[in-house]
């Protein structure tokens, strides 16, 4: 009687065993067919995350013709590698919504200062390159004057080369975070003799010689001289300032 009761223990392991071995046989089976089909299915939908900077369509257009495009890895990563390549992206992510569906999510690079150059180009906060695109006239931001335009020191999607016009840049993007007031008023950042900086406003317009040393210590103060004007005046009440002596600030009021 117990020699039977083991044989049928046995015989219950056994069974269990076999079942559970043909149950993950079948979802290997089922999982390699779902791959074989989804590979094959062609794309039809294209979603992409909002983009700011420019429409969308640029972006549509760098993936091509979605009737042509399998749904499998080998072109997923091909998508991404050509999305990257664009000077206008800074990170891209990429994933198939099965059955014929890419999801594309971008940050993209966005633009704090124009270089007057021909022709013209864009610089973002970390100074990389970017060529003007028609979508993108709608920004309103200051211009880069009398620097090196050199084409070499700009290539088109990596930083720029130019000491100096690096150096403006983080200026500008450090002006943007934590001095807005500026920024937002700024027409145009230019050099003039002996590498000093102009700054240029959009109203009237007003020019601050900011000189070539002592940057933030003088923003700061033009800052405070700004708090310290009387209510009914403003920055824009002089044609001209000039920072360029320590501590000092030479006015010139505007006529009326």
């Amino acid at each position: 009687m117990k020699r039977k009761n083991i044989n049928q223990i046995c015989y219950k392991k056994i069974t269990l065993y076999s079942i559970t071995l043909m149950f993950f046989f079948s979802l290997f089976l089922i999982a390699y067919q779902w791959s074989h089909i989804c590979g094959n299915h062609r794309l039809k939908h294209i979603i992409v995350s909002n983009t700011k900077v420019l429409d969308e369509n640029i972006y549509r257009k760098v993936i091509g013709d979605i009737g042509e495009i399998k749904t499998n890895q080998i072109n997923l990563k091909k998508i991404i590698a050509s999305l990257e390549k664009h000077p206008y992206i800074e990170v891209v992510r990429a994933s198939y919504r099965y059955p014929g569906t890419l999801k594309v999510e971008i940050v993209e690079r966005e633009p704090i200062a124009i270089l007057n150059s021909k022709p013209l180009l864009f610089l973002d906060k970390n100074g990389y390159v970017l060529p003007k695109i028609e979508t993108s006239n709608h920004f309103s931001l200051p211009i880069m004057s009398n620097y090196n335009n050199s084409k070499e020191l700009y290539p088109i999607g990596q930083k720029v080369l130019s000491v100096k016009t690096k150096e403006s840049i983080e200026w500008l993007n450090q002006i943007r975070t934590q001095y807005q007031f500026l920024y937002n008023n700024l027409s145009e950042i230019r050099l003039v003799a002996g590498d000093d900086v102009e700054l240029i406003l959009l109203d009237e317009p007003t020019k601050i010689l900011v000189g070539h040393k002592r940057f933030w210590d003088k923003i700061a103060i033009l800052k405070e001289f700004r708090n310290n004007l009387n209510p009914q005046k403003n920055l824009t009440d002089f044609s001209y300032l000039d920072m360029r002596y320590k501590n000092q600030i030479i006015g010139r009021l505007r006529k009326s």
